[in-house]
């Protein structure tokens, strides 16, 4: 992310106390604050089911990715 537009709110003293974005700066800021709750929550739902994941039982998205670029490289190779 590019540094933002920003402006500061200060009180009396000169303190900044808030921060006025442009809409894209917000918005995009938003969006990667949710990218990272996301990717936070799925490392999170890794550890909370490895056993079932070691057990086969479960499978990653990034095993998951692997496995389809495996099936696609073998398909070309047919070709």
């Amino acid at each position: 992310m590019t540094e933002p537009n920003k402006k500061y709110i200060t009180d009396v003293k000169g303190n900044k106390t808030a921060v006025i974005l442009d809409l894209k700066a917000y918005e995009q800021l938003v969006d990667e604050i949710d990218e990272l709750n996301c990717a936070l929550g799925y490392d999170q739902a890794k550890k909370e089911n490895a056993k079932d994941i070691l057990a086969g039982k479960l499978i990653t998205l990034e095993n998951l990715i692997a496995k389809s670029h495996n099936r696609k490289a073998k398909q070309r190779i047919k070709v």
